[in-house]
């Protein structure tokens, strides 16, 4: 665990190679060991609700190029989706985000389904973002700050974590060096937030509404797609909602139902 010392911080650190554990000291310590994270535990955040994702490696269907990612929505098994992502030119990983323990059972289904065989299956516990975890304490003397997974810094509409964990690093240098300045961390929270209003708007979706959104989706459209990256939220909603107002009342109408399913 973490300990105040002086004007810092004590704590063990295990080495791999060698076996055991070594004691040492640090006025920072930054945590970014995962949704589990030791840090946070010992520094006082409380446990993060995660999600569970379960995939699995099979050979690619013949209709299927090596340079081609396929999404399946399928909202009676998961109000996320499912994905076949290539590995290489003859593999690839198919799996999905659910909300309980019936998730692997639902992926041995989907595969049987589409007569894909599992080489070995995957599966680990991801952050599900519900509201900003503040990335700083204060322990004894010492600071403490939390980046990626170990602070829940992941888009809960893909629920990936790559991109804004970086930023998360990024976020917390400036914070360091900058003698506090958090314009990074600021940006990333206004993303995270709005990844956040997106899910609650897809989370109640049925097929229909899956099918009428695809439809909205013109040649403008998928151009704008493919212009801004789906880390860029606020620029893509902007420009498909000048291209399309549809979508914008498509968004609303979405968080209108999922509002009033939220209701007891």
């Amino acid at each position: 665990g973490l300990e105040a010392s002086g004007e810092g911080l004590t704590f063990a650190v295990e080495r791999i190679r060698e076996g055991g554990t070594e004691g040492t000291y640090a006025g920072t310590v930054i945590g970014a060991d995962g949704a589990f994270s030791g840090v946070a535990r010992a520094a006082g955040w409380p446990q993060l609700a995660t999600l569970p994702l379960v995939q699995a490696t099979v050979r690619l269907p013949p209709d299927l190029p090596a340079d081609t990612t396929r999404i399946w929505f399928v909202p009676e098994d998961t109000p996320y989706f499912y994905w076949l992502i290539p590995e290489s030119p003859t593999r690839g990983v198919l799996g999905l985000i659910g909300e309980g323990r019936e998730t692997r059972g639902r992926l041995d289904r989907f595969l049987k389904a589409r007569r894909l065989e599992p080489i070995e299956f995957q599966a680990a516990r991801i952050p599900g973002y519900a509201r900003w975890v503040p990335i700083h304490q204060r322990v004894g003397q010492g600071d403490v700050y939390l980046v990626g997974d170990a602070a829940g810094q992941v888009k809960v509409t893909t629920v990936g974590g790559i991109v804004t964990g970086f930023r998360g690093a990024l976020g917390v240098a400036e914070a360091i060096l900058n003698g506090g300045a958090r314009r990074e961390l600021t940006a990333l929270r206004r993303e995270l937030n709005l990844h956040l209003l997106i899910r609650r708007a897809l989370h109640h979706f049925a097929q229909k509404d899956y099918v009428g959104l695809l439809d909205l989706l013109n040649r403008s459209a998928q151009r704008s797609l493919g212009a801004h990256s789906r880390d860029e939220a606020g620029k893509l909603l902007w420009h498909l909602c000048l291209l399309r107002p549809r979508f914008l009342l498509l968004g609303l109408r979405a968080l209108l139902t999922a509002r009033s399913q939220r209701r007891p």
